[in-house]
């Protein structure tokens, strides 16, 4: 950053004492520009024993499959964004049944965070993001056309606890961020 958002003047990378990051700090007023990850939030919603997949109808990964998720917005909690983006992407109503797990990516400074939920409506469809929105059997999901590694990670979970008897357990990408 080399302007500042509230004054405009320039800004220097420094360390502030009891902090272990350089930040960008303005060299006339003094305010610290932190840079913060995005939040995303969304939903592995099922139905008897299928998982809900959106075909992405913009970039990145037109014509992928994804679940429905997208940027949380200010002023909403996580669940209440996660149900916001199944309403937006797929007009898609579930019920919470648990926070599934956590996605980190640094290299783009984004955390996701999935919710586990049952549908509870039948009218799910197609709507400004989504060219096709689709209910698999698991041996049907088409991993060939998944949209992104978080995506991936998360359908691969859910197989794994499905065929460990139902057993949904908290999941994290974090062994796979330490071993590289």
């Amino acid at each position: 950053m080399m302007f500042c958002v509230k004054c405009g003047s320039h800004t220097k990378k420094i360390n502030i004492p009891d902090d272990i990051i350089k930040r960008d700090v303005c060299t006339v007023c003094a305010h610290v520009h932190y840079k913060n990850p995005k939040i995303i939030v969304g939903s592995l919603p099922v139905k008897n024993d299928k998982v809900l997949l959106c075909k992405r109808d913009i970039e990145p990964s037109r014509g992928r499959w994804t679940l429905p998720s997208g940027y949380m917005e200010l002023g909403e909690s996580l669940e209440e964004g996660s149900k916001r983006e199944s309403l937006e992407e797929a007009n898609l109503k579930y019920e919470i049944v648990k926070l599934y797990g956590t996605y980190s990516i640094p290299r783009i400074g984004q955390v996701l965070f999935i919710y586990l939920g049952k549908i509870m409506n039948d009218d799910y469809h197609a709507v400004a993001e989504t060219s096709e929105v689709r209910l698999f059997q698991i041996n049907e999901i088409p991993w060939e056309e998944i949209a992104f590694p978080s995506v991936d990670f998360f359908l691969k979970k859910y197989v794994e606890d499905y065929n460990d008897g139902n057993n949904f357990k908290f999941h994290t990408n974090y062994s796979e961020l330490i071993s590289t």
